[in-house]
Order: structure tokens, then sequence, then C-alpha cells
């Protein structure tokens, strides 16, 4: 019991010192946390960074590795991007010699990047940072090289090695492996990413069930605008796919109950301000855009009944668009000839999940063959 205590004394103050920078242009204090902001960088945390660095900065406004984790994850698009800006706001001749590699190796191309990697790694070979910086999905194992050098910073490399395992970059794909990395990950670095990818493993395996219990866990790392939360509402809804075919079916019928009473104080639940609803009648005429005017207008016919059946749902991979196709049965009279007409249609239309819930976005209609649509109407 003893041994096993000071087993997990020892690795839990192994992980305190850990350093990606030995060498910083900062004070004691703000060299901790500004290690701490790359070790959250290089796990994808950037948020995280963006916090540990700036703390980092309070503690001392010289502090030259927090500048650039500031600079690491911003972009470095040339159009939008602040990275440039950021690190032209560095004194390069305030830096250490591994805070400058970093320097060089952001400021330099793509393609002089990797010519510089080399070198950089046989200057500083016992640096975690110089040495992760050559990493890259390219070649997944970059990442295997760099966590049989550097097991104790490997958090990061552990997760994108579980991601090689898991699109078979190392052979064929193997889920436990994959599992056993992410998870190895998970027990080196104590951070919401890792729980994102563990998640995304058991979505690809269709367990979305485990999928959303994970994301739920990367979620509570920091609740508000998180993340991670679009995934845990993906895993949601594909874990509640039954119960969202049968609202949205509801909301179809409630809907076109709405259009034949004219009624348009509720049809207009189903519209969303920013969306056009385009329609096509069964009458075979053009496309146009459906308003208010097409639903309160004095129609020129009269239905004896009219119902939808066969009703089938499909979503997009985001869950965000769902089409539903149906049948449509009916009989009308039309007004000035009092003709009466058996109705029989197939359709389709087509919602979309927006921050006000699922509106409508397209209705198409055709009249099954043989059969008869609307009339002609002016």
């Amino acid at each position: 019991m003893k041994n096993i205590i000071t087993l997990i004394a020892l690795s839990f103050t192994m992980i305190i010192n850990a350093q990606w920078i030995e060498k910083a242009s900062c004070n004691k204090k703000a060299t901790i946390i500004a290690n701490q902001a790359v070790e959250y960088a290089f796990n994808l945390e950037y948020m995280a960074a963006f916090g540990s660095a700036k703390s980092a900065l309070l503690l001392d406004e010289n502090c030259g590795c927090a500048k650039l984790t500031l600079a690491f994850i911003s972009s470095a698009n040339s159009n939008w991007g602040s990275r440039a800006k950021k690190l032209k706001e560095i004194n390069p001749n305030k830096l250490t010699a591994e805070e400058k590699a970093w320097f060089d190796h952001m400021s330099a191309s793509s393609e002089d990047q990797k010519s510089l990697e080399k070198s950089m790694v046989e200057k500083f070979p016992k640096s975690p940072l110089i040495n992760f910086l050559p990493t890259s999905i390219r070649d997944f194992n970059s990442y295997k090289v760099f966590a049989e050098k550097f097991p104790e910073y490997s958090s990061s490399a552990y997760n994108m090695m579980s991601y090689g395992y898991m699109n078979g970059a190392y052979g064929e794909k193997d889920t436990a492996q994959a599992m056993k990395y992410v998870k190895m990950s998970q027990n080196s670095h104590d951070g919401p990413n890792s729980y994102d990818s563990m998640a995304e493993h058991y979505a690809s395996m269709n367990d979305y069930e485990n999928a959303l219990k994970t994301q739920l866990k990367a979620i509570d790392f920091g609740t508000f605008s998180s993340p991670y939360r679009a995934n845990a509402l993906l895993y949601y809804a594909k874990n509640n796919v039954a119960d969202m075919s049968k609202n949205i079916t509801e909301k179809q019928q409630e809907m076109q109950q709405a259009i034949l009473a004219g009624d348009y104080e509720s049809y207009k639940k189903f519209e969303h301000p920013e969306i056009q609803v385009s329609t096509g009648d069964s009458n075979l005429n053009p496309f146009y855009i459906y308003t208010k005017k097409d639903v309160i207008k004095e129609a020129p016919l009269t239905w004896e009944f009219f119902e939808l059946s066969d009703m089938k749902t499909y979503f997009s991979p985001n869950m965000k668009t769902a089409v539903i196709t149906f049948v449509a049965d009916g009989k009308y009279t039309i007004i000035k000839t009092n003709k009466t007409v058996s109705y029989a249609t197939r359709a389709s239309s087509t919602w979309v999940d927006t921050d006000e819930g699922w509106k409508i976005l397209h209705t198409s209609y055709a009249p099954r063959k043989g059969k008869n649509g609307l009339p002609e109407m002016n």
C-alpha cells in the first residue's frame, strides 16, 4: 500500500513539474502558468490556453512563452487572423533560445517550417515543445515517436494516436486500441478535448448513448458557450431519432391543417423570419415563394377531405435538416364548375432546425401516376 501511495505521489509530482519549455523568459511563477498554457494549447483547448497565457502575463508582462502561446492559438490566415500581428509585437531578442526557435517556426512559411524542424529538434533534443512541433496528421507515426520520447507530455499525442487507430492509419481499424489511447490521454491531462475525442469514437461506432454521456463530460469543464456543445446536441439528436421524426411529422400535419383552414395565425409559428419558403404545387406550375397572402387568399375550391399518410423522415448528417416524404389523398370541388375531383399526390417537405426550433423551408407536391393534383389556378 505504501509503495502504491509513493508511486501516485511521484506521478502527481511529475505532472505538476512537467515543463514544456525548460527556459522561458518569464519569472518563476509565470513560467509555471505559461507551461500550463502550452499544455492546453497542444491539447487543442485554446480557450483554456488563452486564459492561462493571459494569467501568466498578469504575473510577468514580459513573459515571452505566454505571448508565443497567444500567437500560436491565433489564426495564421492573412485575411483576418492575428498571428502575424502578435508575432510582430514580440521582440525576439528578449526570448530564450528555445522560445526563439518556436518564434522562428511560427514566423516561417509552411514549406520553410518543415526544413526548420529537423535542425530545431537536433538543437533542442530534450525540449518537449520543440519536439512536438513536427508532429502532424500527415504522419500519425510522428505522434508515436514523440510519445516514446516524452511519455509524460504525451496526452495530446495519445489522443491523436487514438484517431490513428480509429481511422486505420496504423493498419486495420482497431477500436479497442483507439479507446485505450484516448483513455491514456485522459489520464495524462485533465481537460475536455480527450472526452470530446472519445465521444467521437463512440459516435463512429453508432453508440450515441455513450457518445452523449462522454460529450457531456467535455461540456462540464466549462458549460457556458462550450465548443463541445454542438456535438452533444448532435449525439442527443442521433439518440432520439424516433422522437424527432414524430415531432416533425406532427408539425407537418398541423401546418397542413392551418393552410387548409386559411389560418395564418396558426401557420406562422412554422415560419422563420430569415427563411423564404419555396413551394411547388401539384398543378406543376413553377415554384414560388409561399407567404401570408397565399395562406389567407380565397381558394377556388372546397375540400371534402385532405389526408397525409406514409410519412417518412430523413435527416442530414448533422441532424439540422429533415426531409419528410409522404402521400396526400383527398377530394375537392371546383367552385366555378361544381366539378368534384379525387386528389392523389406524392410530396416532400424540408424542415430546418433553427434557434427558434424546427421551421419549414420547402414543400413540393406532384400528382401520382395517372392521378390528379390541383387544377390550374389564376
